[in-house]
Order: C-alpha cells, then structure tokens, then sequence
C-alpha cells in the first residue's frame, strides 16, 4: 500500500466507514492496481450481488460499445429502431436524449421506480408509454425510458443486449457477471446487473482510461468522456447515465444531507464521475488521482444517503494519499 502512495493508518479510516454499514465487500484500484479489497463473511471475490441503478451506467457502456462498432449512433432518433413511435410525439427523441434522461417520455415516480420491475414485459411496457413533454424540456430519472433501449440494442446489433454485452464488454474486461430477466426475457437495463467489487472495479478503470482496455478501443474515448460528465443545463450532475460531480441542480433528491448548491459529492474533485445504485452500490472514479473505489452493500438503512455515504468512502481513500 505504501508502493502506491497510500498510508495505511489514515486508510483504516475508510476501511471503518465501508465495516459500518455492513459492506459485503470495499475495492480500491489505483493506476490499475488492486490496492485493497475486503469482504464482508458471507461475501467473497467471487460472489455477485444485485447492484441496483449501477446497472445503468453499464448499460451507458453497451451502448457505447455498440457505437464504436457502428451498430448505432446516439444522434439517431430512437424512431429508428422503435417503429411503434412513427408518427408520434416520441418520433424525434434521440438515443442520447435517453441516456441524459431528458427524452420526455412519460414519468411518474411511483410507477416507475416500484412497479416497472415486476412487469412481465418491461421493454414493450416502456415502448407503449406516452410522451409526456418535449424532449430536452425536463430531467426525470426515468427507468422505463432508459429500458427502450433493450429493444433500441437488440434491433440495431441484431443481438440479445445481454449477449452482446458479454462478447463485446464483459468478457474483454474479464467481468464475470448476469443479469437478470423478466417472463418474457427482457433483462432490465435500468437496474437487476448481479456483480462483484472486483467487476464493478474493472468497469470503473475502463471509465478511467477512456474507453480503452489494453490495446483495444471498447468504447470510443469521446463518448465516454460525454458519458461521464455533466451533459444538459437540466441535471448538470448527469452524463449518460452516470452520475459527474456537478450541483444536481433541479433533481429532486429528498436526502436531507446534500445541499444541491453544491457539487454532488462534496470532498471530491470536480471531475470525480460513478455509477451509483440504491444503497450506496457503486463504482466511484476520481481521475486526479487515478484512483477507482468501489462498494457494494446491503440497501437497508442507507436508502436516501447513497452521494453521502459514496461521498465520506471515497473521501477517506483519498485523505489516506502520502503528501
């Protein structure tokens, strides 16, 4: 740990945040490097665990993915693949509008955060929702729009996403991971990846050199750069579904601890981005230091607080830097 510029006793600070709240496991990567990683006893590096919303930010990647291979561009209107919204006020949204969550398409919370998963078919549920405002209008965290892009990647690659996914991103990366599916075998990319820390690792340090892993270009280094920085005056803490380090500044986020004045993770630089899911699942990238912390943990109790809790972890990793 001292070889990578760490003190180790002002570490065990961080190590004491990820043990209070019950963390199965807490991975830190620097320069590409394991640095640290623990495991909680009924976990290990071999066990996944649902990781919520962090789903997301992958499924920013597969799509990625599928752009560099020309299967697809996110300026493309959505229409182009989803022949059910010709000739509809949906007609115009564009890829990228739904990986900013500016689509428009309808949005009600309720709905869509606790009955969108237990549908039977989640994609032509999302498909058959209205629009509800003009694109680029309003930012809503909508999941069922987000999960459009199940059918937007089948029919442009030709290919079941999650199969793409693993011969074009995951087994490149040496992810070992899955997902889950709904009865008409959808898999929910909003939410439902199961993955290790050591994955979420890997995903993180392949957002942090750009695309790149090794000798090959996965996902074009421009794309990725838009991906994880803030991309719209409606959400500037928002890229293509991942989080960036900015003022959330018209999210309504009920925790009491962030002041949405301020960047989304306080004791960060400003450049730091993450996938992030309920419960403080997350794969946290700080550029400056080269560094990607990751913790993934039961949901209970820390509902509300997950830019707090991500906020304070990787905070410690970085005050336990040598100067």
């Amino acid at each position: 740990m001292a070889d990578a510029g760490f003190d180790a006793a002002r570490f065990d600070q961080a190590i004491s945040i990820a043990e209070a709240v019950d963390s199965h496991c807490f991975v830190v990567l620097r320069d590409g490097h394991l640095i640290h990683e623990q495991y909680s006893p009924a976990s290990g590096p071999d066990v996944d665990h649902e990781v919520f919303s962090v789903t997301k930010s992958v499924t920013a990647a597969i799509v990625g993915a599928a752009q560099t291979m020309g299967a697809l561009d996110i300026t493309e209107p959505a229409s182009t693949y989803l022949a059910e919204w010709d000739d509809t006020d949906s007609a115009s949204v564009t890829i990228r509008q739904i990986l900013q969550n500016t689509s428009g398409r309808f949005y009600d919370a309720g709905p869509d955060l606790f009955e969108l998963g237990g549908k039977a078919d989640m994609t032509q549920h999302s498909i058959d929702l209205a629009q509800q405002v003009d694109p680029d209008t309003a930012w809503f965290y909508n999941q069922s729009a987000i999960q459009t892009l199940d059918e937007i990647l089948e029919r442009a690659t030709g290919d079941d996403p999650a199969d793409f996914a693993e011969e074009h991103l995951f087994s490149p990366l040496g992810m070992s991971v899955s997902f889950r599916r709904d009865t008409a075998g959808n898999i929910p990319l909003f939410a439902g990846l199961q993955a290790g820390c050591l994955d979420l690792a890997r995903f993180g340090a392949l957002a942090l050199q750009g695309g790149q892993w090794g000798d090959e270009q996965i996902i074009d280094t421009a794309f990725m750069a838009e991906a994880t920085s803030g991309r719209t005056d409606l959400n500037r803490a928002y890229g293509y579904l991942f989080w960036a380090n900015a003022p959330a500044n018209t999210w309504d986020h009920t925790d009491p601890r962030l002041d949405r004045s301020q960047p989304y993770w306080p004791d960060l630089p400003l450049n730091a981005f993450g996938a992030n899911g309920l419960g403080a699942q997350f794969s946290m990238v700080i550029p400056d230091e080269r560094l990607v912390v990751v913790r993934i943990g039961p949901p209970s109790g820390i509902q509300g607080y997950e830019g707090v809790l991500a906020n304070d972890l990787a905070a410690a990793v970085l005050a336990s830097l040598a100067n």
